[in-house]
């Protein structure tokens, strides 16, 4: 065979890895980012023994899973920072992300369809909002995995037995492995995948009658298992969504659930260009040849993209009407919501037929797989989604756990970390103490706390306080985002016949109205010392 006859090498994967640059890029500034679970990750990576549940209430199903911190061990090893470790592992999710979802979708739509797809699915609001937002380690592990277990899922369906091993190979460890993720989303997961195993590559009529009957099982099953779990902390009927918060770009120090103006912008366009060709698109597909550097799948791509489209319109409708309100029904019938934490996120799932809808353009029309078309696709894509990347840093590293834990008056679990301080003590003309304490939050806050820093001399002689609200009244707890980074002073003025020293601060958290103060976690006396150098 000569040179000239051979089929070039695809090397759009390399395309498509290179598109996700801009996704990972905010994980190479200095420094970690504040999202809402705070440095609970960093520490989960920093004591694998306790991961993921230190500094957390353990919750097997709705909880994550311990994998995606032994992930990050290597990371860890070889960088010996826990926030290097994470933010490395943040950054695989991307990049195998987009990875799975070419390799998924280049067998459907070609090529260009395939780095479209993975572009869209790499920078959806809500992937990005996992990710720099609500600091979700755990579920951003999904992303990656998801379409890579799709894909070979796709394999199963062939002939060659080569390409089938080959898939069982890496897709059961998959998918095994999403329930050592995140299990309950996992499960949420499974109807899905059936569905899409059933459905898509086999011919009509019988995928109907067996996906009527598989899902019917796994429902019943489900509901079996769901009815026996404890009930959530978090009342799950109060957090459906609102539809127009599907399309809101609101972003601020809270979560948006936008699904995306590229993705849901390229579906739609997509579905239009499906109704009004399908008939033409339909007849013309065994003939169409999708990209001629790119091997097919045994079966599914010509024969079946019909029915994938319809597929993955019908699973996005159901999923975005899980989220809301209207769906209340159903999740309280059968027990499903003992799985999740909240509705919304099940919007983890809608990346994939975003992905796939919009990927499918390219197919539909072949004048958008021109190339000034297509890089204008994949240019409104990233754009689309730039104003999301810009998370907000801190430079504070608490190395392996924080200072100390605080929990408030009734709470479960701890809500406030000492994550850094520093205490000045000049006696030049006043002796004065300073004392910088650096907070954050990784749970809201319902009460407004005072803080008492007591100067202690030897003895435990206290020779000085201070009493008073965070910031001095400008910023009360019960206004603390989680995951934001509060750097409070406190000053103290030793009375002249104050004994030299050493000193030791004392600091804790009270209520006013009670004088209850909050636990300390690992001190009976709920109260946090510190050493003055």
């Amino acid at each position: 065979m000569s040179l000239a006859t051979r089929s070039r090498p695809d090397l759009s994967w390399i395309l498509a890895l290179l598109l996700a640059v801009f996704a990972v890029a905010p994980l190479a500034y200095p420094g970690f980012f504040e999202a809402q679970s705070g440095f609970l990750p960093v520490f989960n990576v920093q004591h694998l023994a306790d991961a993921p549940n230190w500094g957390r209430l353990a919750d097997p199903v709705r909880g994550e899973g311990e994998l995606p911190y032994l992930l990050a061990w290597p990371f860890l090893q070889w960088s010996g920072s826990g926030i290097v470790a994470v933010k490395w592992g943040y950054g695989l999710t991307f990049l195998l992300g987009a990875l799975g979802v070419y390799v998924w979708t280049r067998s459907w739509m070609g090529s260009k369809g395939g780095v479209l797809a993975a572009a869209v699915y790499t920078y959806l609001p809500w992937h990005l909002s996992t990710v720099y937002v609500r600091g979700a380690y755990a579920e951003a592990w999904l992303w990656a995995f998801w379409p890579l277990a799709l894909w070979a899922m796709d394999r199963w369906q062939g002939t060659q037995l080569s390409r089938v091993l080959v898939a069982t190979a890496i897709g059961l460890p998959l998918l095994a492995a999403t329930f050592w993720i995140q299990p309950g989303l996992a499960v949420l997961a499974v109807p899905l995948l059936v569905a899409y195993s059933l459905v898509v590559p086999a011919p009509k009529p019988q995928p109907f009658l067996r996906l009527a009957v598989s899902l019917a099982l796994l429902l019943l099953l489900g509901w079996f298992f769901a009815s026996r779990l404890p009930a959530a902390r978090i009342a799950f009927a109060e957090h459906f969504l609102h539809p127009f918060q599907l399309l809101s770009a609101a972003w601020g120090k809270g979560v948006s659930f936008q699904l995306g103006l590229a993705g849901v912008g390229l579906s739609i366009v997509s579905v239009a260009l499906w109704l009004s060709r399908r008939g033409e698109w339909k007849e013309g597909f065994e003939n169409r040849d999708v990209n001629a550097s790119s091997p097919t799948l045994p079966q599914p791509a010509a024969r079946s993209l019909d029915r994938a489209f319809r597929f993955w319109g019908c699973a996005l409708l159901v999923l975005v009407l899980l989220t809301l309100g209207v769906s209340g029904w159903f999740w309280r019938t059968g027990s499903f919501d003992r799985f999740l934490t909240y509705p919304w996120q099940l919007l983890a799932l809608t990346g994939l037929p975003l992905a796939f809808l919009a990927g499918a353009t390219i197919r539909l029309d072949e004048r958008l797989a021109t190339w000034p078309a297509w890089a204008g696709l994949i240019a409104l894509v990233v754009l689309a989604s730039y104003p999301y990347l810009a998370p907000s840093f801190t430079q504070v590293d608490p190395g392996p756990e924080p200072v100390a834990m605080l929990q408030s008056v009734g709470a479960e679990a701890p809500q406030l970390m000492i994550l850094d301080y520093q205490a000045d003590l000049v006696t030049e003309i006043t002796p004065t103490l300073t004392l910088t304490l650096t907070w954050q939050a990784v749970e809201p806050v319902a009460e407004d706390y005072t803080v008492f820093v007591h100067a202690l001399a030897a003895g435990d002689t206290k020779v000085a306080q201070r009493d008073t609200r965070p910031c001095d009244g400008e910023c009360p707890t019960n206004t603390w985002q989680p995951g934001e980074i509060i750097v409070d002073r406190y000053r103290l003025a030793l009375p002249p016949a104050a004994p030299p020293g050493p000193y030791r601060v004392a600091v804790g958290l009270y209520l006013l109205d009670t004088g209850d103060r909050a636990a300390v976690v690992g001190r009976e006396d709920r109260t946090v010392y510190l050493d003055v150098p």
